[in-house]
């Protein structure tokens, strides 16, 4: 009686366990391969075969669930596939399967320098304070990757654009007759001047030199710059965000808003940024130039936004920074050059403000949608802050993010 007991629970532990193991508790042949770089996989596996294996034969053996994303069978007999832990317990353990790893993300290997490049770009693509402390200079050295943010629409929601101007190489839509606008389009998107080299960029203009006017008839108003005084409407910029709302539901191209402006607290215009975001626009703010924390500014106090701070060519918060936990990331924002809108008299000029910072942000957030794809405005968000600089500026106040922006370049 006790050897059968003994027996009977010997065999009930052998069915519990291989009940728990996987489909058939099959010996495992091959072992899941991680990959190696820096983490970032697409959630696929790649199953290598033997040569002469049967793939649709291994394939018949999953689960009709299972998406079978590639069958590759001329440069090597396999498939790229998302998998359960149950697929993939039975494919390690088939005799057919040659290995099995994780579907890593590649980068393009085209990095270029960039040799004629203000301040604030250098400081994008170095991992240390700049050794050069002239930010009156255009000799700095910006490192980037080919694709500069190709694809990319950005959105300049602002004074305009001089699209004659030769830094935008065609790729610019809208005039400017203050100033402001050119600039901050050009530090997003310029050829010399501009983090996102490729990225088309969309001047929706919300003011003009004389002041207030109605967006419907091709102009606006804006209010934030740097040692530009201009006044502006809440109702011009909702209504700017809402026509960007609009082409991008309609064409579902990658997109970015920068808006290097703000002003009081104003529930509607946080209530437009937020859905703006959620719709999954990709939108960068200015924390505004009083030195005071950002919570009561609108828009940099929406948390779905990124709200850039300021910080000058000493690797210090700039001033006339806002600061708070509103704030998420710190890029140049201290005397950058940028492009002029009167370029036959001057073709660049240097000005100072969050307003400056912001375009960086902007810029950096199509550069890496080109480089790595389109994500979740959120998910872009983590990833700015996973890739910025820690602790490396001084004068931040407790409560405020020292995070410096970084391409992940130099």
């Amino acid at each position: 009686m006790l050897i059968r007991i003994s027996l009977y629970l010997s065999l009930l532990t052998l069915f519990i366990s291989s009940a728990l193991s996987g489909p058939t508790g099959l010996r495992k042949r091959v072992d899941i391969q991680r990959y190696t770089g820096d983490g970032e996989t697409s959630g696929r596996h790649l199953v290598l075969l033997k040569p002469g294996a049967s793939r649709e034969g291994v394939i018949s053996q999953l689960a009709n669930t299972v998406d079978v994303v590639y069958q590759w069978g001329t440069v090597c007999n396999g498939f790229a596939a998302v998998l359960d832990s149950v697929s993939l317990q039975l494919l390690q353990s088939l005799p057919e399967v040659e290995s099995i790893e994780e579907d890593g993300i590649m980068r393009t290997m085209g990095t270029v320098t960039q040799s004629d490049a203000p301040w604030g770009l250098a400081r994008l693509s170095s991992k240390t304070k700049l050794a050069d402390q002239d930010a009156s200079q255009l000799n700095f050295s910006y490192i980037y990757d080919s694709s500069a943010g190709s694809g990319v629409d950005i959105y300049i929601i602002d004074t305009g654009v001089n699209i004659e101007h030769n830094d935008f190489g065609g790729r610019a839509r809208k005039t400017d007759d203050n100033g402001h606008g050119t600039h901050v389009a050009a530090t997003a998107g310029g050829t010399q001047f501009g983090v996102a080299k490729a990225a088309t960029i969309y001047a929706i203009k919300v003011l003009n030199a004389a002041g207030y006017v109605d967006i419907h008839n091709d102009s606006g108003i804006l209010s934030n710059a740097h040692s530009i005084d201009r006044i502006g409407a809440t109702s011009d910029i909702i209504a700017a965000m809402d026509y960007v709302a609009g082409v991008f539901k309609e064409f579902k191209r990658p997109t970015v808003v920068n808006m290097s402006l703000g002003g009081g607290a104003s529930n509607t215009m946080d209530t437009a940024t937020r859905n703006l975001v959620t719709a999954g626009v990709h939108v960068a703010v200015a924390a505004g130039n009083d030195n005071v924390d950002a919570k009561d500014t609108s828009p940099a106090r929406v948390k779905e936004a990124i709200t850039a701070g300021a910080s000058d060519i000493t690797d210090s918060m700039a001033s006339f920074s806002n600061f708070g936990e509103v704030v998420d990331v710190f890029a140049p924002g201290k005397d950058i050059i940028s492009a002029s809108h009167l370029p036959t008299l001057k073709p660049s000029k240097s000005l100072s403000g969050t307003s400056m910072a912001s375009p960086h942000i902007a810029g950096l957030i199509a550069y890496l949608i080109g480089l790595e794809g389109n994500q979740s405005p959120a998910d872009m968000q983590s990833k700015l802050k996973k890739w910025a600089l820690k602790g490396n500026l001084t004068g931040v106040p407790p409560g405020t993010a020292n995070l410096l922006a970084h391409n992940k370049q130099g």
